[in-house]
């Protein structure tokens, strides 16, 4: 295993790059790891890259991820944590494969058939995990579930993003679309999978197929953290549709966006 901050080693480019957050995992970050190594090795025809992304853990994740020994294994840190999909933004830039893959650490969502995703990206440039299609199976609380319907409701309703999940955290993407995606993201926590999808749809014109995956949703979810994606995705519409900022903004390298308010 590779730990590295700024540096990337001389190796064989792999032809699948997959990019996995963490944090504060604890030794648990461990069986993680082997788990999706495990999973990806019997799944994958392909050679791969795992980059790891410990997102400021304060734990001991630090210290558990140095155990992983596989040369496949790179780990990367942020000093600060910046969610999910700012960790993904910052790990980008160390993945060097021509298909790269975004899946969650506690990988809650995984393909029954991965290679059916990568076969996909032969007609489309996006491939998502949903937990809504035909052949999805989904284990989830009562609670948990009506609320990620009624968040996916909202969504079609303010964004008129007609995807039946959004928030499964599994995707696949052609290397280019996520060269011209990334630069207008301005969301690093909870609706980042939205923007992305918002910005890859209404502004480049890709194509996102959703494919069937297993999905199993924790139960625990605070109020606190729904609020924040209430005002992210209004954020998101007021971009996309008053300030007309995605569209003002495309094709440029560097493009910040100052947000309204700073969580």
């Amino acid at each position: 295993m590779l730990v590295q901050e700024a540096v990337v080693s001389q190796k064989a480019i792999p032809a699948v790059s997959i990019i996995m957050p963490v944090y504060n995992e604890g030794i648990e970050v461990v069986h993680s790891i082997q788990s999706a190594i495990k999973k990806f090795e019997s799944l994958l025809s392909s050679s791969f890259e795992l980059i790891v992304v410990d997102d400021g853990s304060n734990d001991r994740t630090r210290d558990f991820l140095r155990v992983i020994k596989d040369d496949r294994v790179s780990v990367v840190r942020q000093r600060v944590n910046s969610g999910k999909g700012g960790a993904q933004l910052f790990a980008f830039k160390y993945a060097s494969g021509d298909i790269v893959i975004f899946a969650d650490g506690d990988m809650q969502a995984f393909p029954k058939d991965l290679q059916h995703y990568l076969d996909a990206l032969e007609n489309a440039d996006i491939a998502i995990a949903s937990k809504r299609v035909p052949g999805a199976h989904l284990r989830a609380s009562v609670t948990r579930n009506f609320l990620s319907i009624g968040f996916n409701s909202f969504v079609h309703v303010l964004l008129s993003l007609h995807m039946r999940d959004t928030q499964a955290g599994f995707k696949v993407f052609r290397r280019s679309a996520l060269e011209k995606i990334l630069p207008l993201i301005s969301v690093k926590r909870y609706a980042f999978d939205v923007e992305l999808l918002v910005v890859a749809t209404k502004i480049c014109n890709y194509k996102v197929v959703e494919l069937p995956a297993k999905v199993d949703l924790a139960s625990g979810f605070s109020l606190r953290n729904i609020i924040r994606m209430m005002v992210d995705l209004l954020g998101i519409a007021y971009r996309l549709k008053i300030k007309h900022w995605y569209q003002d903004n495309y094709g440029r390298p560097h493009c910040d966006y100052e947000p309204i308010l700073r969580w």
